[in-house]
């Protein structure tokens, strides 16, 4: 007998048994990430199939998220990008919300509203005075305050669960019908590091500076989050609310002395020495699904003329113009998918995060996707039109095909990048991609007016769902898009 033929008779013999295991209710089958672009879906998730044969990006936003970093490198405009791109995707569906604690004081909402303006939806209505972004702070609710009242929303939302549920495309365990979720929503706590009960004021209040009987603010403050920390995993699961929070990365001080030293801890392995998050406890570490650390927020000029690397029409002549800023993430946990690796983000000042231009500025420097010379260039999956540097922004922004093929392309790097057992039959290059597919008669502007993240009732939006690992399959003949006629 081979060993394979061993291994079918144990298994049939395995199968025809009843597991003898307590009777737990079973966890879901998925647990799902919510596609948000900007390089950040491909190195979190994964592809698992639908009920049609297509296959579904399990990546990007995850239920707890952290986003730590010094001042000055646009946590909180990321932290703002992941959660109203995740917003809008799931009202382009049903009704959702977002809700900012401000820990700090310092949030204002004409300065919230600069962002919205990147999102389609959002541009037609003020989503703020509509009451789906609240915004409220410390000086309306201390900490505890407001927890508690977190905690009664998250609540009431699981008891009725049955009434807020609708269908994800991923597969149920029973291989038919497809899972349920409660529609998400999505709560910021910005940030982590002055999150501040009432009692923690009070001994403040009480003691001036210098009194022993003050010495315990930290040792409370430090319980307090620990009790946040250690209930946020199942409310937030419990109630299907996607939960970020900030914080503050200074420098550790070393209290030791003498001539020798030991070198630092290190909360975490991808954490520089000396470098710590600010007023969390170790729970921050351990409860993250994804941790992100922003750092090396540099100006994103062009060195030649000074001017912006990626310049809106009319602006070429604008030098000093500091605007676009690159921003570096790196992965410091991610419970899903790898760790340690860096993506680099583009920045505006006065927009927000550029998804479409993240991808175009990842793939010009790794020289990928493209033909032509270094001044004027055609994308491999959209040849007609022509690019350059100083044309690109403005077109990303006018062209929805282009910002999709450059989304399609950034994924296939990415791929490769990032996932080293991929499938090497499966995987090709762009061109031979497009190439390829044309001959098999597929038009490939029906294929570009898709769509690469899923929401919920998936199957019922006007524009259809294709995923990268899609198009790779249909060139192999292992799928054909089910919408398609």
């Amino acid at each position: 007998m081979t060993v394979q033929n061993h291994l079918e008779t144990i298994k049939a013999r395995l199968l025809n048994q009843t597991p003898p295991t307590p009777d737990y209710e079973r966890i879901q089958p998925v647990k799902p990430s919510i596609n948000i672009g900007c390089l950040l879906d491909i190195p979190t998730g994964s592809y698992i199939e639908g009920i049609h044969g297509e296959h579904i990006l399990n990546g990007g936003k995850a239920h707890i998220t952290g986003i730590v970093g010094k001042g000055n490198n646009f946590k909180s405009t990321i932290m703002h990008y992941c959660d109203l791109t995740a917003l809008e995707r799931m009202m382009m569906a049903t009704f959702s919300s977002l809700n900012t604690y401000d820990t700090e004081m310092n949030i204002q909402e004409a300065g919230l509203r600069r962002f919205l303006k990147r999102f389609p939806l959002f541009r037609e209505m003020d989503i703020i005075d509509a009451g789906f972004w609240s915004i409220t702070d410390k000086v309306n609710y201390y900490a505890n305050e407001w927890f508690e009242k977190f905690k009664e929303f998250l609540k009431e939302r699981r008891k009725n669960k049955a009434k807020l549920e609708l269908e994800t495309p991923f597969v149920d365990r029973d291989g038919v019908s497809l899972m349920k979720m409660i529609v998400p929503t999505f709560h910021q706590v910005d940030s982590f590091t002055e999150f501040e009960s009432e009692a923690v004021a009070g001994i403040a209040n009480d003691n001036e500076l210098g009194e022993a009987s003050g010495n315990t603010i930290h040792m409370k403050q430090g319980l307090d989050k620990t009790r946040f920390l250690m209930e946020l995993p199942v409310l937030s699961l419990g109630s299907n609310a996607y939960v970020t929070l900030t914080a503050h990365v200074g420098k550790k001080i070393e209290m030791a002395s003498g001539p020798v030293k030991a070198p630092p801890d290190k909360q975490l392995h991808n954490l520089k020495h000396g470098d710590v998050v600010k007023g969390v406890t170790n729970k921050f570490f351990f409860l993250m699904l994804n941790c992100w650390h922003a750092m090396g927020a540099a100006p994103l000029v062009n060195q030649g003329t000074g001017a912006a690397e990626y310049p809106r029409a009319g602006e070429n002549d604008a030098k000093g113009d500091t605007d676009l800023n690159t921003v570096k993430l790196i992965q410091l946990r991610g419970k899903n998918g790898l760790t340690g690796y860096t993506v680099e983000i583009v920045v505006s000042q006065s927009e927000g995060v550029l998804p479409s231009l993240t991808e175009f500025h990842y793939l010009k420097k790794r020289k990928f996707g493209f033909t032509g010379n270094d001044r004027s260039y055609v994308l491999d999956l959209y040849p007609d039109c022509s690019l350059s540097r100083t044309t690109i922004r403005d077109k990303l922004d006018e062209d929805q095909r282009l910002a999709r093929a450059m989304n399609i392309t950034a994924e296939i790097m990415q791929i490769k990048e990032y996932w080293p057992t991929f499938d090497k039959d499966l995987w090709c290059e762009p061109k031979v991609l497009y190439e390829d597919l044309k001959k098999m008669g597929y038009d490939w502007n029906v294929l570009l007016d898709t769509r690469g993240w899923w929401t919920l009732q998936n199957d019922k939006q006007p524009i259809p769902y294709l995923s990268t690992m899609d198009l790779f399959r249909m060139r192999k003949g292992l799928y054909k898009p089910y919408w398609m006629k």
